[in-house]
């Protein structure tokens, strides 16, 4: 199947509909194409990605608009100069304009979309024995602190951080009082300021592909850092790597990561999701 082919993909069930409809946006259609699109296909799973459609047509909106007003590319390389600095200003842009599609935009703008991907994600942490009493997690790129905060909430001590000062702010705003949990912008070159052997997790979703955009060197230095923090018996765990869709690469990059940092790489690319195409691995820390 082509995977230029949202639909077809989800009609397979390889992505869930809101992946699918989200790919189309992020692919430059625009919500009418989308609809003319789905009136021309046909097969068992069409209806239900039509009823979605219509129910969050105003988010598919919104989405397009944030993608149209922050910059974010998916497909575009950062290029030279300050990359850093282009992230940082575009995910300011993007969380002033649709906050729950500026940090995950399969959730079509809608808080319940998100709040179930969080349940998600958090059950796969808890089955891969990464959550427990008195752990402490680093969340790095955070975002408005959906994760942190659903980890703060079950006991554990989350430091989130971002390089985007205003997806820090919405953080604050949206969890403040919160025990455990604490936000702070970092300036995305490394995580050397962080101390030694001080947490647990480190936990990267959907943050390392704008790491790899703005060059594969500074991805590395974010391991090598992760590698540092992390106290014996620790894991990194790199909820998707790029967005340059292939996998080969990604697995090659992640053992060389590894190898060079004193890590153990387990999984390695699988796909452990249901509402989100996110793609796992985890960098293990020996004890």
């Amino acid at each position: 199947m082509n995977a230029d082919d949202p639909v077809g993909l989800h009609l397979q069930g390889l992505i869930s509909a809101e992946v699918a409809l989200a790919r189309l946006v992020l692919a430059g259609r625009s919500v009418a194409e989308i609809e003319r699109l789905l009136a021309a296909r046909t097969g068992d799973g069409v209806a239900g990605l039509v009823h979605l459609f219509d129910a969050r047509r105003a988010g598919l909106d919104g989405l397009a608009d944030m993608l149209a007003q922050s910059g974010l590319d998916h497909a575009a390389a950062c290029g030279a100069g300050d990359a850093i600095g282009r992230i940082r200003d575009a995910f300011d842009r993007a969380v002033a304009c649709a906050p729950e599609a500026s940090v995950a935009a399969y959730s079509l703008g809608e808080p319940a979309i998100l709040a179930a991907a969080t349940d998600e994600l958090l059950a796969w942490l808890q089955h891969e024995g990464l959550l427990g009493p008195h752990r402490s997690v680093l969340d790095l790129g955070c975002g408005h602190g959906r994760v942190a905060a659903a980890l703060a909430a079950r006991g554990h001590a989350v430091l989130g951080l971002d390089v985007s000062p205003g997806m820090i702010a919405q953080a604050r705003r949206r969890h403040h009082g919160l025990a455990g949990l604490r936000f702070a912008v970092t300036p995305g070159r490394d995580l050397d300021f962080l101390p030694r052997a001080a947490f647990d997790l480190v936990l990267a979703v959907d943050s390392f592909p704008y790491l790899v955009q703005a060059g594969p060197a500074l991805a590395e230095r974010h391991v090598a850092g992760a590698a540092r923090a992390l106290r014996r018996g620790g894991a990194l765990a790199i909820l998707n790597l790029s967005y340059r869709a292939d996998a080969g690469a990604d697995q090659a990059d992640a053992a060389r990561w590894a190898g060079a940092h004193g890590l153990r790489l387990g999984q390695a690319g699988s796909s452990p999701f249901r509402l989100w195409d996110g793609t796992a691995f985890l960098l293990h820390r020996p004890d």
